[in-house]
Parts: structure tokens; C-alpha cells; sequence
């Protein structure tokens, strides 16, 4: 069963024809918060996915998973871009538990990179979960981004 992935453009003067899809992504976005995989992570308001590159992945017209980032220039260098660069920052990417191992995530990002390709010169994203391995393998194994910085934390006992 494979998913078929779509760009979509949400604004404000469109909401009313995409209530139907803001219903599904609100209700993916919450199942992601009550995983609890990604500290501090909070389920959007329809407003965060306005004038945003949206893909979404529909499997038998459902929305089961979502990509969502935005373009903007880099104002700062850093060892993998120069300053007036533009990047596409992945801010989430999402796949239901029940369509998760289907390479749909996969599918998601390719998408989203061949459709901001010509737009840009960097995709980069930040990304804090508790499964940092399946991140990893995904993102550097299977999808050839580079790991560039990690911060990692220890909490110390007190006495």
C-alpha cells in the first residue's frame, strides 16, 4: 500500500475549502504530542501550517502523515552555509503509528526536496526526539543529510 504525497497551500483566504485537512493534520499533530517523543512538542493551531511548504501523504484519500517547513535566507555562516544562502527548514515531519515502516516518511522528504530543490541551497532541520536512532538512520542513512552538531544532556544528582 503506497501513499500518494501531495504539496498543498493553506492560507487564511483558503481555510474554509481545507477545514477538512486541517481536522486531520490537528489530530496527527496531537497524536504526535501524546507520543511524547519530542520534548516540548504541542499540537499546532491551524495557523502554523498557513503560507508553509505543506506536503501531506494520503493513503485511500486519508491524510496519514505530513511534512512542514519554510524557506528563508540564512543571515549567519556556519561550517555548511554561507550568509544569503537560501535553506528549506524542515520543522516537522510526521507519520501516524498505524502507517509507520512503509517508507512513507521516506517518500514525504524526497517530495518535499524535489520540490524545493531548485528554490534553495541547503535543507536543514533541528530535531529532539527519544528515538535519536531510528532518527539518525533515517535521516543520515537513508536520506544522505550530513550530522553536523548535537547537544546532549545530563542530569546531575544532588545530594
Amino acid at each position: 500500500m503506497n501513499a500518494e504525497i501531495e504539496k498543498i497551500a493553506i492560507n487564511k483566504e483558503n481555510t474554509r475549502e481545507n477545514a477538512e485537512l486541517l481536522a486531520e493534520l490537528a489530530a496527527l499533530s496531537t497524536e504526535w504530542a501524546g507520543e511524547g517523543s519530542c520534548a516540548g512538542y504541542y499540537p499546532n493551531d491551524a495557523s502554523e501550517y498557513f503560507d508553509k511548504e505543506l506536503y501531506i501523504a494520503l493513503v485511500d484519500g486519508k491524510t496519514v502523515g505530513y511534512a512542514l517547513g519554510h524557506i528563508k535566507v540564512l543571515e549567519e555562516k556556519t561550517s555548511y552555509n554561507s550568509v544569503g544562502e537560501k535553506a528549506f527548514e524542515l520543522d516537522e515531519l510526521f507519520v501516524t503509528a498505524a502507517f509507520r515502516g512503509r517508507g512513507i516518511a521516506r517518500s514525504l522528504f524526497r517530495f518535499a526536496e524535489n520540490d524545493v530543490r531548485d528554490r534553495v541551497d541547503v535543507i536543514g532541520l533541528t530535531a529532539a526526539t527519544k528515538h535519536y536512532k531510528q532518527l539518525l538512520k533515517l535521516y543520515i542513512e537513508e536520506l544522505g543529510m550530513s550530522f553536523n552538531h548535537a547537544l546532549l544532556v545530563k542530569r546531575t544528582e544532588r545530594d
